[in-house]
């Protein structure tokens, strides 16, 4: 197995978009009931696959239009992005005669993708079919779509040439049923909703919907498979379940038969990683000795067995043991790869389970076997391999910060296998009989979205997380009674984690670029304050003409706020860069006297308060060394104020709380939600443990001089401050 193998096995898994992209569909449509579990033979149920081409790259075989209005216009169009978003323009209309109309959709690749839509027109019964026909036709030309009526067919797809190559298998008696593989895989399914997968095109397929940093390695999913294919068995409000098969052979250039030689086993690693791990694969291991012979008839058949054995060669050289060495000697059981953010940042960690564990230690060491486990088991078992330790039978290797949090007594106090097991999720993990196993939070850090998938699919894909905060993607491979089998798991849920975080996970603090709305004095319409590419500042109008431009040198630091500086009705722009405070003019000029060094770098800020109601203008920022000053307009801290600081990253700029007649700060860290004196100081509001206040609760008040918040047991709690 070449170093790209385990990472390209993580690209076979976003490939399965489209499948997931299903799994959407039935959440945000009004699809009902269940998969017929029922066997019958796939051509009688699904008889329009005669009239795909051979060539398709995608098939989904749906039960009738109105399953397949439902999916290309679900209201997150992720399926419709797939399909590439040209064909919902069709169901502006209603075809109430072709609501139970046979149809299949397709994805095929000639330079670009194509889709193709086929509803059977000659089987529906009312007389009014040839006008909801006529109408769908006029629907497709409106769109700038091709269709065309064959064979009591309506073919509907954004290419010709597509369509004219339906026709022509058609005719021909030819269609994807003889694609090599094909007919093999579909005799093993059957229900209502399957989606296939031809992995020969899985380059093409990670281009056109995968970023640079997943779509390099794609060339691996052929040969992974001949053919993947997945089934809906299950569909709810909060999650949707699909069970598959892919095609393969005993031939060892498969990778599948790589895992299922090794003897698929029970998957732990979930018992030794936090609740807010955001991406965890593993392959479980049986036996040690049989992975390793696999895995050198897996290299002999790709011509790559030489190079691996030199790489052993140079390993045995340098350490006095090699890889496949090292691997029988720990009698590895278990090997994953995680990800999770410590300390501001995403960090990566390699875990182990041996079988063997004499040689464990205590503390953090040096770890002496850096790549042993990419060269043996691919390319996306690595990580920063500086240090390693013992953490609950298990050796984790990264860096050494990251091990240290692991050692903290109360790091895993909540593991990721509790967070399951409390969202009614434990399921999700196999006991048994697994091959392989992926799991990823898109919850945990929604960005990771855009940096996955091109613009219009990651948008789609955002929208799925609205109303949820847990949304769990999980995927494993079993072999059962000598079958292949792919299951995926969607998740919605509303579970939060029950305990607070240990360490600081998150130290990254968001600052909006803008732009931003400011009132322009003279005409008191709404203009629009920004900074260009060059970081000029620059005023539009309500027209969307821009006034004026000047040079400037610095980020602003995320607001622009309007102050009346000489108490006069003119409003001029306050706004940071650096240490910094600037005032500017609705003309473009700088305020005398501006700009004001405060005397250290801003994070965030300022935000503008006039506590005095005559104009007597404070600015509270987020210096970088996250501390909160409150100044005046000659830059001068409030004589009243003792600063605002905490353990933790201050994520915002404190909001200010009134509570009858006293003034509170509300600071939000990236762990906790504090409350502080108007004056700075120490909080007077600051939990510990399951009581702290969430970094994201709401804060709501009473006229008791109280208020209410959610802390991490998800308890709605009630503070008393005055």
């Amino acid at each position: 197995m070449n170093k790209k193998t385990l990472i390209s096995l993580l690209v076979a898994v976003a490939l399965l978009i489209a499948a997931i992209a299903v799994a959407i569909a039935f959440l945000y449509s009004d699809i009902g009931g269940k998969p017929d579990g029922e066997a019958i033979r796939f051509r009688e149920a699904h008889p329009l696959v005669a009239a795909i081409p051979s060539d398709a790259a995608l098939v989904f075989c749906v039960k009738d239009f109105d399953r397949a209005k439902a999916y290309l216009t679900d209201s997150t169009a992720v399926f419709g992005q797939l399909m590439s978003g040209r064909l919902n323009g069709l169901f502006r209309f209603s075809y109430p005669s072709l609501r139970r109309a046979d149809a299949i959709m397709s994805l095929h690749y000639s330079k670009d993708f194509a889709p193709l839509l086929v509803v059977r027109t000659g089987s529906v019964a009312p007389a009014d079919t040839t006008g909801d026909v006529r109408k769908l036709l006029d629907a497709a030309d409106s769109c700038g779509l091709h269709a065309k009526v064959e064979g009591g067919n309506l073919l509907i797809s954004t290419s010709e040439t597509i369509i004219h190559s339906a026709v022509r298998h058609f005719s021909d008696g030819l269609s994807i049923m003889d694609a090599d593989g094909f007919s093999e895989l579909a005799s093993r399914m059957d229900g209502d909703d399957i989606l296939f997968i031809s992995n020969a095109y899985s380059d093409n397929l990670a281009r056109a919907f995968l970023n640079a940093r997943l779509f390099k390695h794609s060339a691996f999913f052929e040969r992974l498979a001949k053919w993947s294919a997945l089934r809906v068995t299950e569909h709810t409000e909060k999650g949707v379940s699909m069970r598959g098969s892919v095609l393969d052979s005993e031939d060892p250039s498969y990778y599948l038969n790589l895992l299922r030689q090794a003897g698929p086993s029970e998957v732990r690693v979930a018992e030794v990683l936090p609740s807010r791990v955001d991406f965890v694969v593993s392959i479980p291991i049986k036996d040690i000795r049989s992975y390793i012979e696999a895995h050198r008839q897996y290299l002999d058949s790709r011509a790559s067995l030489e190079k691996f054995k030199a790489a052993l060669d140079e390993q045995k050289k340098n350490n006095g043991l090699h890889a496949e060495e090292w691997a029988r000697n720990l009698d590895i059981q278990e090997i994953a790869f995680a990800q999770l953010y410590v300390a501001g940042g995403l960090r990566s960690l390699l875990l182990i389970k041996p079988g063997n564990t004499r040689e464990a230690l205590e503390g953090i060491r040096e770890y002496p076997w850096k790549n042993f486990a990419k060269t043996l088991f691919g390319g996306i078992f690595t990580a920063n391999e500086d240090s390693y330790a013992w953490i609950g039978g298990w050796m984790a290797a990264g860096e050494k910060t990251t091990l240290e949090a692991f050692l903290q007594g109360d790091f895993l106090q909540e593991t990721l296998k509790d967070h399951l097991s409390a969202a009614g999720l434990q399921a999700r993990i196999p006991a048994r009989d697994c091959g392989f196993f992926l799991y990823h939070s898109l919850s945990e850090d929604p960005s990771m979205i855009d940096k996955s998938f091109t613009p219009g699919l990651a948008s789609a894909f955002r929208k799925t997380l609205a109303g949820a905060t847990y949304v769990p993607v999980t995927l494993s491979v079993t072999f059962e009674n000598g079958e292949t089998f792919v299951n995926v798991w969607y998740d919605r849920t509303n579970v939060i984690h029950s305990k607070a975080p240990a360490v600081d996970r998150d130290t990254t603090v968001n600052v909006p670029k803008g732009p931003f709305t400011v009132t322009n004095c003279a005409t008191g319409k709404k203009n629009t304050f920004y900074q260009n590419s060059h970081k000029s500042l620059c005023l539009r109008d309500e027209n969307g003409k821009d006034l004026w431009g000047i040079p400037f040198k610095e980020d602003l630091c995320g607001y622009v706020e309007e102050v009346d500086y000489y108490n006069n009705g003119k409003i001029q722009f306050l706004f940071a860069a650096g240490s910094k405070l600037y005032l500017i003019d609705r003309l473009g000029r700088f305020v005398n006297g501006f700009p004001i060094d405060l005397g250290k770098k801003i994070a965030l800020g300022p935000k503008v308060f006039n506590f005095t109601g005559a104009h007597g203008y404070s600015a509270l920022v987020l210096h970088k060394d996250n501390s909160v000053g409150l100044y005046d307009l000659r830059g001068k801290m409030r004589k009243d104020w003792k600063g605002i600081a905490a353990k933790e990253t201050i994520k915002a700029i404190p909001e200010l709380l009134e509570i009858g007649k006293t003034r509170y700060w509300i600071v939000r860290t990236s762990i906790q939600t504090l409350i502080y004196p108007f004056q700075g100081g120490d909080p007077v509001v600051q939990g510990e443990g399951a009581k702290m206040i969430r970094p994201d609760s709401k804060i709501e008040t009473d006229a008791n001089g109280s208020f209410r918040a959610k802390s991490y047991d998800d308890k709605d709690r009630t503070y008393k401050l005055e």
